[in-house]
């Protein structure tokens, strides 16, 4: 049976949160009825799994119409749909091409130009290559216009410029710490800070900003000083600010991982299903978080589900680092799932055909994973063998200085250890707490060091208590 308002639903079923915030925003709706279908949407883009139907009384028309002037009004902010026409009119400016019509319509867009927009840079630098166009043409009235404008804003674009190439600078640091810890990068905060919130400059380079300022405080585990940063986001997104698309995508992953840090699982997840509802060239990286985030929950067969529909997203990346993160995630859906021979196998397939690239970036996550899978069936031998092969406590002794790590595959280990009779029962409480000790003043690497011990208790009943009790002290005392 063919469903009622069909493609209507299809269509505002794709409607993201902040999309619906903002035209909520600038409707003037005289017609109820128009409000009320605008406000369906809004119910529905809160209550996924539990939407409300369509007025069905409703004209038709009217569903027509509301599409048509919610596409038009969303176009009109779409920022990267602007790159595009900046860069389709550079393209026909070059080439001779452009039309009498989209003349008319740049130079009117030049004229009223008062205030610097998302692409300005790249605005400002066609402004130049038109000007070139109408002056070999003796077109001096429109040479004049478009010189007046390139006066006014040189300044801007200057100032766009050195913050743009400053910005790099940053991101050499920031990046540099993140992925090898090699470097700080604390001293740009303030910057990134002023840099993100002058609304006098292009949006672009405030909206790296805000991405940069990502990173940094994740290196410094500063989740509450990027949670007020994220509040801020948050309103201009609702407001229409740096709008597109691809940029709601993106903030809806970081905020995943700032979900998560808090332990605010119902709302990461939230923000992981909008996550991955665009398949684009970080759709894998987004997956592999919102797995992790249905994995916390408890909803393993979700996960694995997901996973699994997913698999075929692998063999289209180039990207070995989000690679690695998936296959470290199905690793552990399948082990969770009682599937531990098969995500044995999986992890021994990939670190055959990827040992040198895997053990290069992203090692730690992998074998957790692969460790557990080993755990679960009893193959300790198999395991201490591998750590003991590839020099992962060698490896991990430098890891550990990381804001993210915790030391699980050293637990792993030392289990493996202890069942293989090569360590006692006070040697192997001794490294546990000692290598869960530092973390037990973070609430949210606790939980998981108390979750993952709580996992092991089979293979130490006798030692868990003692264990948690010691972690648990060493807490009170901090």
């Amino acid at each position: 049976m063919k469903k009622k308002l069909g493609k209507f639903g299809d269509f505002a079923g794709d409607i993201l949160p902040h999309e619906i915030a903002y035209l909520i925003q600038v409707q003037q709706f005289q017609d109820a009825q128009n409000l009320e279908i605008l406000q369906t949407i809004e119910y529905n883009c809160h209550h996924p799994r539990t939407p409300v139907a369509f007025r069905a009384g409703i004209d038709k028309r009217k569903y027509s119409n509301l599409k048509q002037w919610i596409g038009q009004r969303l176009d009109s902010i779409d920022v990267d749909k602007h790159l595009v026409y900046l860069n389709e009119m550079d393209q026909k400016i070059m080439t001779d091409s452009i039309s009498p019509v989209e003349e008319k319509v740049l130079l009117q867009a030049i004229a009223r130009y008062h205030k610097p927009d998302f692409y300005f840079m790249k605005f400002y630098e066609l402004t130049l290559s038109y000007r070139h166009f109408l002056l070999i043409r003796m077109r001096y009235k429109d040479h004049q216009t478009v010189t007046n404008f390139i006066e006014q804003q040189r300044l801007n674009y200057a100032k766009s410029k050195e913050i743009n190439q400053k910005l790099h600078d940053a991101t050499v640091d920031i990046i540099s710490q993140y992925a090898q810890n090699t470097t700080e990068s604390r001293q740009w905060e303030q910057w990134l800070l002023d840099t993100f919130y002058d609304e006098t400059l292009d949006g672009l380079n405030r909206y790296f900003a805000v991405v940069r300022l990502t990173f940094l405080y994740f290196n410094y585990s500063l989740f509450d000083k990027l949670k007020e940063v994220y509040n801020a986001l948050d309103e201009m997104l609702k407001q229409g600010a740096f709008y597109s698309r691809r940029i709601l995508f993106n903030y809806y992953a970081n905020c995943v991982l700032l979900h998560s840090k808090f332990d605010v699982l119902q709302q990461a997840e939230e923000y992981g299903y909008l996550s991955i509802k665009q398949k684009n060239t970080d759709h894998l990286s987004y997956l592999n978080n919102y797995s992790a985030i249905l994995l916390r929950q408890g909803k393993i067969h979700e996960a694995l589900a997901l996973m699994k529909q997913s698999f075929s997203s692998l063999r289209h990346t180039n990207n070995l680092r989000n690679k690695i993160g998936f296959m470290a995630f199905y690793i552990k859906c399948l082990n969770l799932n009682g599937q531990p021979a098969d995500g044995e196998k999986m992890a021994d397939s990939f670190l055959r055909d990827n040992c040198k690239e895997l053990l290069a970036d992203r090692w730690h996550i992998f074998f957790v994973a692969y460790f557990q899978a080993l755990v679960m069936q009893e193959k300790y031998d198999k395991l201490l063998k591998a750590c003991r092969k590839h020099h992962l406590l060698q490896k991990e002794a430098q890891y550990r200085s990381r804001p993210n790590y915790l030391p699980t595959l050293q637990w792993y280990y030392h289990l493996s250890q202890y069942v293989e009779n090569e360590i006692g029962d006070d040697q192997l409480v001794e490294l546990m707490v000692s290598s869960g000790r530092p973390h037990f003043g973070n609430p949210h690497k606790e939980k998981l060091l108390l979750d993952l011990l709580n996992e092991v208790k089979s293979l130490i009943p006798h030692l868990c208590g003692r264990i948690k009790s010691m972690l648990c002290e060493v807490n009170i005392s901090t």
